[in-house]
């Protein structure tokens, strides 16, 4: 199964999880009636019969009971909703987490941000936000609603107890969940549960508001006898909620670790990791209060052993550890510093470059990372990653972690390789931009200049954290920045509008629905335009660029239209067309980027800049495209 059927079936899922709160909202409407006829019943002094309800309460005090527990349920659930809608930000700061990207302390926090960052890179995702969770159990989460704003979080102990092996097995895990759509279906989990779980709630405030005192107790009885219902009712509400954490959640744990298996080809590292909980004094049983909440999101069980883990929402440890393990012996390490030992290694990958002259890329290996890379990195673009990652200066590197001279790199990345243009575009910077920012980027320039270009979109991405720490009026003044540096020659290049399309669909959690249409045949339309514009990327010339156009519209079965001139390709037209594109199912768009690569391949040779121009495109329709391992050869 690739990235796309994954993504198809969490769009199922979802429909899932809908059935199943359905399903859940009529249980408890169907037990809020029965208890409130056997009320009726005892009042009366009748004894209470099932099929009695009509008599007892009549249809039309059914309904209003149910209009309530619905009405209830749907408002708690929306709060809830409305609570988490910053995405993984809200569900960390939940959890009292504080963020490493900008400053992390000590070599712990470094050497998680740089695991992190390497498996951002490997993936092709923007690098996400990470948070220190200040508890001592050995656990981790991920939790968003779609890669630019999800985010990462890993315990003290996690990051402390863990060799490196044993945490890139975690974050891998927890990249999976990102990269499989795991963590938006696990936001709506909490959200709709919450609407379940408040009826519960209110029964205990009603009871602690009204307990019974000798004093007077003729008003309270009913009111406590009401609210000790609706606890039941509750009671019932956390056992269905439960259900559904366990339906929706303990198959996709075996899912993410062995999705991490293949990321790393290191079973030994999840593996361990697995055995340091279960032999750990901690555990990775959370202090916080709000563990429960967000149990499913764990990357293993955040509370106690209950008698309710029929209902967990995690598989027991040993079976996690046996299936990437079979040859484990069921041995716990006592002490937690020192790990058993896998009998199946990692084997040492053999180094990949990242300087020399790039070789073009072959057509079909571009088609087969269209198909089978997409979310899905191998060992050796993991390296890959981590060795891109290296390959950026330290101070650049530790300039891309300031949210104040991160602006400084992005306006560097969007300069035009053309040196009077170029020149132009460092005049127009002194005016618009400030003063300090404009002294660093001329400190950083010469490292900047060094830099690979297969570099640059991972610069971009370890940009992203800093730049989500701008203030609104700063990120404003620094967009409107970036749209007059493209827009300064008069023209926008298609290099240029896909970095700055990459950081802004990194950045602006919310799409501009302004950009959709309704429009019969619209996504057909974005699609030609889009083809348009890579043909025209890859081409000065009209006739080439035609040829290159028709190929793409071919592959689409689409009907060949006249070639949009260089000048029509717009940043408001483009940005219109990568939105609606981004609208279509996940099944239709491999067949758009598989369209983009024939549009790039017509003369024979796609080149490497070209691959990374087909990455930043993937990468705002939402399918996150891990960098291709070059062919080198040395100079």
């Amino acid at each position: 199964m690739n990235f796309f059927e994954y993504q198809d079936k969490a769009r199922r899922n979802s429909g899932l999880l809908v059935g199943l709160f359905a399903l859940a909202l009529i249980l408890l409407v169907g037990l809020t009636t029965l208890v409130a006829a056997a009320a009726v019943s005892y009042s009366r002094g009748q004894a209470f019969s099932p099929l009695a309800i009509e008599q007892l309460l009549g249809w039309q005090t059914v309904g209003y009971i149910a209009l309530t527990i619905v009405a209830i349920v749907a408002l708690g659930s929306l709060y809830k909703l409305h609570q988490l809608a910053a995405g993984g930000k809200a569900v960390a700061e939940s959890l009292g987490g504080r963020k490493l990207n900008i400053a992390p302390q000590g070599p712990a926090e470094q050497r998680a941000l740089n695991v992190v960052e390497e498996m951002a890179i490997a993936s092709g995702t923007p690098v996400p936000d990470v948070y220190l969770i200040e508890d001592p159990a050995i656990n981790a989460f991920a939790a968003g609603y779609k890669p630019s704003d999800a985010v990462i979080g890993l315990t003290r102990g996690c990051i402390e107890q863990l060799n490196r092996d044993e945490l890139q097995g975690v974050v891998a895990h927890e990249f999976s969940h990102i990269l499989n759509g795991d963590t938006r279906l696990n936001i709506s989990i909490v959200g709709l549960l919450n609407g379940i779980l408040i009826i519960g709630l209110l029964g205990h405030w009603l009871v602690r508001g009204v307990y019974p005192n000798s004093s007077n107790n003729r008003g309270r009885i009913p009111l406590f006898a009401l609210g000790l219902a609706l606890m039941a009712v509750g009671y019932a509400g956390t056992l269905l909620g439960n259900l559904i954490k366990s339906a929706v959640s303990r198959q996709r744990e075996y899912l993410a670790d062995a999705s991490a298996v293949q990321f790393t080809r290191n079973n030994a590292g999840i593996a361990n990791a697995l055995m340091k909980i279960g032999g750990y004094s901690a555990g990775s049983n959370l202090s916080s209060g709000r563990a429960a909440e967000f149990s499913h999101m764990f990357f293993a069980s955040g509370l106690k052993r209950s008698f309710f883990n029929l209902f967990a929402s995690h598989p027991p440890l040993a079976k996690r550890i046996a299936r990437l393990e079979p040859s484990w012996n069921g041995h716990y390490p006592s002490d937690s510093s020192s790990t058993a030992q896998s009998q199946l290694r990692k084997a040492n990958p053999a180094p990949v470059a990242v300087a020399g002259v790039v070789e073009p890329t072959p057509f079909q290996m571009a088609l087969e990372a269209v198909d089978n890379s997409l979310a899905c990195p191998s060992e050796q673009q993991v390296q890959y990653g981590r060795q891109l990652l290296e390959s950026i200066p330290p101070a650049i590197q530790q300039a891309a972690h300031d949210p104040f001279v991160a602006r400084a790199l992005v306006y560097h990345l969007l300069l035009h390789k053309d040196e009077n243009e170029r020149q132009a575009q460092e005049v127009l910077l002194k005016k618009i931009a400030h003063p300090a920012v404009v002294r660093e980027l001329q400190k950083l320039a010469p490292q900047l200049k060094a830099l690979p270009d297969n570099a640059r979109l991972p610069l971009l991405d370890l940009c992203v954290p800093a730049l989500k720490a701008l203030v609104p009026q700063q990120y404003q003044i620094f967009k409107r920045n970036l749209i007059k540096l493209l827009r300064s020659d008069g023209k926008i290049e298609i290099w240029e509008w896909a970095l700055y399309r990459v950081l802004m669909h990194a950045l602006e959690e919310t799409p501009d629905r302004q950009r959709l249409s309704n429009k019969k045949g619209a996504s057909k339309d974005a699609a030609r335009f889009l083809i348009a514009a890579i043909a025209h990327a890859g081409n000065s010339e009209y006739l080439p660029a035609k040829r290159a156009y028709e190929q793409g519209l071919k592959f689409l079965q689409l009907e060949v239209t006249p070639l949009p001139g260089r000048k029509d390709i717009g940043l408001q037209h483009l940005d219109k067309a990568i939105a609606i594109a981004s609208q279509m199912k996940p099944l239709q768009k491999p067949t758009l980027l598989k369209a983009m690569v024939h549009t790039l391949n017509h003369n024979g040779v796609i080149m490497a800049e070209e691959i990374e121009l087909l990455r930043a495109v993937a990468d705002s329709l939402d399918c996150p495209m891990p960098p291709i391992v070059p062919q080198v050869t040395s100079q």
